[in-house]
């Protein structure tokens, strides 16, 4: 299935993890709660820990 085209206010990018962290991606998207690939996952956890820093006013908003 192709993905949909990603809109203008996002921006691609790559990271790097220890196996042991993509393991725990992969073991995520086995239960379906944060998404349904390695990628959706982490970027589910990245964008939930964002929003959490700015709202402990750690992060300017």
């Amino acid at each position: 299935m192709a993905k949909p085209p990603a809109s203008p206010d996002t921006k691609p990018f790559t990271i790097v993890l220890p196996a042991k962290a993509a393991e725990g991606l992969e073991m995520l998207v086995g239960n379906g709660l944060y998404g349904a690939s390695r990628a959706e996952v982490a970027k589910n956890i990245i964008l939930q820990h964002l929003q959490d820093l700015w709202k402990s006013g750690k992060l300017p908003g």
